[in-house]
């Protein structure tokens, strides 16, 4: 049997940010945590956003996808962003 509420987490980007002597000095990755809830998912979306900011990410979307009518999930999507300073 299906849960009620689950999250999927996809790799969105792995760049480096390149300053002006062209070397990165850090390794930004980003993914999209999808959440899928058939009940009413927004405690839940408030509950991961604050998680999220609170282990230093950087939440930089938040958006719901819609209503899955073939099995009766929601679906909400927060984007993060994570930096990680490069060592010399």
């Amino acid at each position: 049997m299906a849960p009620d509420e689950y999250v999927v987490i996809l790799p969105l980007s792995d760049i480096f940010e390149v300053h002006a002597d062209n070397r990165p000095g850090f390794d930004v990755q980003e993914a999209r945590i999808s959440l899928f809830s058939k009940n009413n998912y927004l405690e839940r979306k408030r509950q991961l956003t604050t998680a999220l900011i609170n282990a230093d990410f950087t939440v930089t979307e938040r958006r719901y996808i819609g209503h899955e009518d073939d099995t009766g999930y929601h679906h909400y999507a927060i984007d993060v962003a994570k930096n990680y300073r490069l060592e010399d």
